[in-house]
């Protein structure tokens, strides 16, 4: 019976956590989650409590009961704000070299450490060498 408490009183943190407030729907955050907090760094529009991203989740509900699509907010805020606000940068000009770049160095990587420890031919003296050890009876 203790350990039956005292299991459930570790699990009373786990069943306090809330989901998103009520008086928005799931689809507002959502979409928050894709856009950054402009004020707050490593924050998405989502997890941040700033007046901006307060403001930005109401924006997105209001955009959502007029009928807009995720794609269309989301151009709304890049309009406003700029590619920056996109948590996942899009797949194009300059902002491509960020998704390749680490593709390509791991490439490099995996073709530096092949030609590091690929097996290198030996030179034919020691070749011939240790054949004519290998006939020579032991002492």
């Amino acid at each position: 019976m203790r350990w039956f408490l005292f299991l459930l009183a570790l699990s009373l943190p786990a069943l306090a956590q809330e989901g998103p407030p009520p008086d928005l729907p799931p689809e507002v955050f959502q979409i928050a989650r894709t856009l950054r907090c402009p004020v707050c760094q490593g924050e998405s529009a989502a997890e941040s409590n700033s007046g901006v991203a307060v403001e930005m989740r109401r924006i997105i509900a209001e955009m959502l009961k007029e009928g807009k699509t995720k794609e269309e907010i989301q151009a709304f805020f890049v309009d406003r704000y700029g590619e920056w606000i996109l948590y996942e940068p899009p797949r194009r000009g300059t902002t491509l070299w960020v998704w390749l770049l680490p593709l390509l160095g791991l490439l490099l990587l995996g073709l530096g450490l092949f030609a590091y420890f690929r097996p290198k031919p030996l030179p034919k003296e020691l070749l011939e060498e240790a054949e004519r050890r290998l006939k020579e009876p032991p002492r």
